[in-house]
């Protein structure tokens, strides 16, 4: 009978975490780049009341048939949390900084949290030209040319050459690896004099190189490019750890980052003016929600009715 109450009980908790994941992805419907989760259940242990017996065979010819064998389970658990990692729709948004990844793949960004990273491409530039995810404020790391400036505020910079690096860059590799992209308000050419041009337009193409429209006071204009956007990409990305603003860690099995361009070495391309909706299946929820409700209250009814058969036999005279 205790058994029965332990693990109806079991039950209880494992139903409890099924409708905490449901009530999280369901809250995150409308979140951009949210990833839904599961809950997989497992059993616990069982208690072996017999371990079965084989066939006995005597000269040849059998003599007792085998017998299987007999245990009681104790209950349910939790066997694992998986994530989904399929793609979001897309959602079209008219904003040149907007990006969504078309594929694998994930944004580095670096702040209060250190490194993570994120499948949220809501874009800004902040008042020092960093480029910066919108939600969070959380800085934007890639690849840049020689950046100079003259110390003037705002600065007056001096772009140099943009190189790609050789792809994909490990984590783990002391050179090429990202950095925060700084976005100059203004530029400087020297030629027959020097020209101070301000920036009138950024603009990110599919493998993620960033482009800025720079004009004079005469109305020439000249193109920069300004970097490239690393992509992240983990061998298991399954294993990555979800932190506070929608964005992800790397964990013991989730492998070391490689970084490399848009659309290159496995990972997806980007879709400019655009941002990745949430997976979350709002029918799939509401159905997975019903089934947890239903065993929470079938649970509940074993206790109850375990509690009934202890109190007849606490009755007895």
């Amino acid at each position: 009978m205790m058994q029965a109450l332990s693990s109806a009980v079991a039950g209880l908790d494992g139903e409890q975490t099924a409708m905490n994941v449901i009530g999280n992805n369901i809250a995150n419907v409308n979140t951009t780049g949210f990833k839904s989760s599961s809950v997989n259940f497992s059993t616990l242990l069982s208690q072996v009341l017999s371990s079965g017996s084989a066939p006995v065979t005597t000269a040849g010819k059998p003599t007792l048939g085998g017998t299987n064998p007999m245990a009681i389970g104790l209950g349910v658990g939790i066997g694992s949390i998986s994530q989904n990692m399929s793609q979001g729709s897309l959602q079209q948004t008219g904003n040149p900084l907007d990006i969504a990844i078309q594929g694998n793949g994930f944004l580095t960004l670096s702040g209060a949290q250190g490194t993570v990273y994120s499948r949220d491409g809501g874009l800004e530039i902040d008042s020092n030209g960093n480029l910066v995810q919108a939600s969070t404020g959380s800085l934007v790391e890639g690849w840049q040319p020689t950046i100079t400036s003259n110390g003037t505020t705002p600065p007056s910079d001096s772009v140099g050459t943009y190189t790609a690096p050789t792809f994909p860059v490990a984590s783990s590799s002391t050179t090429n690896l990202p950095g925060p992209i700084v976005i100059p308000q203004t530029i400087t050419t020297t030629g027959t004099g020097t020209t101070q041009y301000n920036l009138a337009a950024v603009a990110i193409g599919t493998d993620g190189t960033i482009t800025g429209t720079y004009q004079s006071s005469t109305g020439t204009s000249q193109q920069v490019v300004l970097g490239q956007i690393a992509i992240a990409t983990f061998p298991n990305q399954n294993g990555l750890v979800p932190v506070a603003g929608n964005a992800y860690t790397t964990g013991p099995n989730s492998g070391i980052s490689s970084f490399t361009g848009a659309g290159t070495n496995g990972a997806g391309s980007l879709a400019v003016g655009a941002l990745e909706q949430s997976n979350v299946n709002i029918s799939q929820e509401l159905t997975n929600m019903i089934v947890a409700e239903r065993s929470y209250q079938v649970d509940a009814k074993v206790i109850t009715t375990a509690d009934t058969m202890l109190q007849a036999l606490i009755n007895i005279q």
